[in-house]
């Protein structure tokens, strides 16, 4: 862990003992692909680079995320719809000139998003470096005359056997890039306006993903019992989503609590995951109670009854069935591959 990882570890710890989310928006070729954290053709190992919540921001509690495996996805291609896969090809990284049909893995966190699949590491690098152009080009057909990203990086530093870039202008960049083989990890700086810590610049950020993914640290599924439970439940096929409440629904600070909107009194942590079986598409919701005794199946049967018809979020699933283990409540259906994603 370098020198300036050190320093931000102490300045949140300070300012966290002097005051105590959701998902951020932020616009890999190897052999080797099946050792890399959250690699292995899917989403693999996602909780992997899953930091704790208060790793940059000291006052955040709770975490949300969603990650994509496309080469799960265009795997199945032969049983989606056209629409489906024409929305799908419609991702694009311009700054990386890399096809959406080779990432493995894209997960979008709080303060960076994570992306891993088969790339030239090289020809992504020259990407970054490259001036824009005037024109963008299709990702992927980048040319020596410039990037189709809207933005130039310099390389920066090395960190952990990645190459770490920022922008070339302004001085303090307010993302950074870092690429290794297989995996390219996107980061913003932290501003931390809103509490006493200090500001976390982008190579810092990028740096403790780093730190998260390859080597365990602030590993938010080895220091949260609701997260690890949670993403125990969810499958990891094609797409994931996943939200760890700060305060547990019906709190005092919590949320209010809504059952046909799917927010049941008790619930510290929901998610959703879709795994492709053929011409089978299955569909999870997990929610985790506070505990065992705040589990109401009740609520649960009076959601699914107002959302599997109609318009309703569960109209297009059929076989609902409804699993109880112990504090974790586990909503399943399936619908045809055909109809997913249209």
């Amino acid at each position: 862990m370098s020198e300036k990882i050190t320093r931000r570890k102490l300045l949140r710890v300070g300012a966290g003992a002097a005051a105590v989310g959701a998902v951020g928006s932020l616009s890999g070729c190897s052999a080797v692909q099946d050792l890399i954290p959250g690699g292995g053709g899917g989403l693999g190992s996602y909780t992997n680079w899953v930091y704790e919540p208060d790793a940059f921001k000291s006052d955040r509690e709770g975490v949300s995320g969603s990650g994509t495996s496309y080469t799960n996805l265009f795997s199945n291609s032969g049983n989606l719809s056209e629409l489906a896969v024409l929305r799908a090809k419609g991702t694009s990284y311009p700054e990386l000139g890399i096809e959406v049909e080779d990432v493995s893995m894209d997960l979008g966190l709080p303060d960076g998003r994570i992306i891993t699949g088969s790339f030239d590491t090289e020809a992504v690098k020259s990407e970054l470096t490259a001036a824009p152009v005037d024109t963008p080009t299709p990702s992927g057909f980048g040319s020596s005359s410039g990037n189709s990203g809207s933005t130039q990086y310099e390389s920066d530093s090395s960190y952990n056997n990645y190459e770490i870039y920022v922008q070339a202008e302004p001085d303090t960049s307010p993302d950074a890039f870092a690429v290794g083989d297989g995996t390219i990890i996107r980061a913003q700086r932290v501003p931390n306006a809103t509490n006493e810590s200090s500001p976390v610049d982008a190579p810092d950020v990028v740096e403790g993903i780093i730190d998260a993914g390859e080597d365990g640290t602030d590993r938010y599924v080895d220091s949260n019992d609701t997260f690890s439970t949670l993403t125990d439940a969810l499958n990891n096929g094609v797409q994931v989503s996943f939200t760890v409440r700060a305060n547990e629904i019906g709190s005092d600070n919590g949320a209010d609590e809504n059952i046909p909107a799917g927010r049941f009194e008790g619930v510290v942590a929901e998610g959703r995951a879709e795994s492709i079986n053929g011409e089978t598409t299955e569909s999870q919701y997990v929610f985790v109670f506070d505990s065992e005794g705040d589990v109401n199946e009740g609520d649960v049967q009076e959601w699914i009854e107002a959302n599997d018809t109609g318009n309703g979020s569960l109209a297009n699933l059929s076989d609902l069935s409804v699993n109880t283990n112990g504090n974790t409540v586990t909503v399943t259906g399936t619908q045809d591959t055909l109809e997913y994603g249209v």
